[in-house]
């Protein structure tokens, strides 16, 4: 019994780490500094995602062992999700009827956040829909650890509709080098919660089956 919490506070906690890993990257510019604590944050991941992390380092240490790294990933950033051109990482934009920003996908994730009681500080930094908010709401559920119907609910109706296409968005815009690296193991990362989630229903599906045959 000890040795299963102990194993799955383990993937809780990797869980948040890559949520949190992944929400920074598309919170702001990466710069050469920042990649030593990415490093030694991801170095904690193991069990399930053990092979997301270790890759994930992998390519961190590409780029820190990269001269010009700080200019071409700051540059690199903003090419992508500032300038024209590039990927834009709005909920609304991906999935909103007219692909603009402060969609129907705005409004619903924005009541998602109203009633976990969350409130963004700075929303004009990022709207609510966007990756780096999103993909850190998840890292939120996860940590309250009660709320695996909130996460599936919003892992599904939200983030596995439309984040797996930036990443692979990422991968063939020819502005990307250091994201096209790194969305291979988002995308490794997408699939890997979605059988994490439908794993959840078949437990969940086999613990309703026992209780029924235990009442009858």
């Amino acid at each position: 019994m000890i040795n299963q919490m102990s194993t799955a506070n383990q993937l809780q906690l990797d869980r948040v780490c890559l949520y949190t890993f992944f929400s920074r990257l598309f919170t702001d510019q990466t710069r050469a500094e920042d990649l030593e604590h990415y490093a030694a944050y991801l170095a904690s991941v193991s069990g399930e995602y053990a092979d997301i992390g270790r890759d994930l380092q992998d390519i961190i240490a590409k780029w820190a062992a990269k001269n010009d790294a700080d200019r071409v990933m700051r540059t690199e950033y903003a090419r992508l999700f500032i300038m024209a051109g590039g990927v834009r990482p709005y909920e609304s934009v991906y999935r909103g009827s007219e692909q603009l920003l402060m969609g129907e996908p705005w409004l619903e994730v924005k009541a998602v956040y109203r009633e976990n009681g969350l409130v963004l500080e700075k929303p004009d930094l990022h709207p609510e829909d966007h990756a780096s908010v999103e993909l850190a709401f998840m890292a939120h559920l996860i940590e309250c650890g009660d709320k695996v119907a909130e996460q599936k609910s919003f892992y599904e109706e939200h983030i596995y509709r439309w984040l797996p296409q930036v990443f692979n968005d990422l991968q063939e815009n020819e502005l990307a080098c250091f994201f096209k690296d790194l969305a291979v193991c988002g995308l490794n990362f997408m699939e890997q919660e979605k059988s994490l989630f439908a794993l959840l229903d078949d437990e969940a599906l086999t613990e309703s089956d026992q209780r029924s045959d235990d009442r009858s």
